[in-house]
């Protein structure tokens, strides 16, 4: 049993040890000086240790708070690393569909014989030579967002622009089938001795009535078919010596008639400036020329309405 005895004239305390029966008594005496030191050690202690422990805890949730913050930011670069991948294949793809228009658009320029030159734009324009490479302008600022909405003005640019041209292609396309089958150059070189129509005969018999045109120029000049079709006569037929008859389609035949010599069969296809044969004599003829002749729906019609 302890016992605390208080001695203030004396400043310091008595601590007093009672042991069991038949041992004496032990007094232990403290000043009160080290009393309070004690007391004032222990309570700094206990304050160093509240702060240590209330600054470890702000230390670590400052930690989280910045490791939280970090993974936000790697899952934001994360996400948005994956969309610039995704745009810059979805920007791949719009080059692609680019160089496929492009393509297109030259393919139509050779369906239609474009007729600017290399160095003139359709707005007519000068287009630079290729020898300066001058470039500049300011640096735009640009987020994500407006280089989606980019792309997708583009890709919706890509599917109206193809679209038209598709249509365009087809039309052009027709309009060159229609060409091709349509009489529209000269059979031959030379000059027109004989105009369609009423004239003086040639073999002085008065008037006649003739159904084409004669175009004069040496034995032996080639011949073309003026237009696509298929070869249905390849034959001497009487006044038109040896002659070729083709059909166009659509009602529409050419003649070439006096030839010296015969190129193509019947039943044979030809194409617009194919030869199929030589300038002659041959038949009712005073000269070496060609008679040329077109019938729509077996009536002959003046060639120069289809001539060049």
């Amino acid at each position: 049993m302890i016992k605390k005895e208080s001695k203030p004239d004396r400043r310091e305390y008595t601590l007093m040890i009672v042991p069991h029966q038949g041992q004496a008594v032990r007094r232990i005496r403290i000043p009160i000086v080290k009393v309070k030191y004690a007391v004032s050690f222990l309570c700094l202690l206990i304050v160093f240790m509240i702060g240590s422990f209330i600054n470890y805890r702000y230390t670590v949730n400052v930690a989280n708070a910045e490791k939280a913050e970090l993974e936000i930011l790697r899952q934001d670069n994360g996400a948005q690393s994956k969309e610039l991948e995704q745009l810059a294949k979805t920007t791949a793809s719009l080059k692609s569909d680019m160089d496929r228009l492009n393509s297109l658009d030259a393919e139509i320029r050779r369906i239609v014989n474009n007729e600017d030159t290399a160095t003139t734009s359709r707005a007519g324009l000068v287009r630079p030579s290729g020898t300066y490479n001058g470039q500049g302008g300011p640096n735009a600022q640009f987020d994500i967002n407006n280089v989606k909405n980019t792309v997708q003005d583009l890709q919706a640019a890509v599917s109206v622009r193809e679209q038209s041209l598709l249509e365009l292609k087809q039309a052009l396309l027709d309009k060159q089938s229609r060409l091709a089958v349509t009489p529209s150059i000269w059979p031959t070189s030379g000059e027109v001795t004989s105009r369609f129509g009423w004239r003086n005969s040639p073999f002085g018999n008065g008037g006649d009535y003739h159904p084409g045109i004669d175009i004069a120029n040496s034995v032996g000049t080639p011949i073309v078919a003026t237009a696509d079709g298929e070869v249905v006569q390849s034959e001497w037929y009487g006044g038109y010596g040896n002659m070729v008859q083709i059909s166009h389609g659509n009602g529409i035949s050419t003649i070439y008639g006096h030839n010296s010599r015969l190129l193509v069969h019947v039943g044979q296809s030809v194409k617009k400036g194919q030869v199929i044969a030589y300038l002659g004599n041959t038949g009712a003829s005073t000269g070496p020329h060609c008679h040329y002749e077109i019938r729509i729906n077996g009536t002959a019609v003046n060639p120069a309405n289809f001539l060049n």
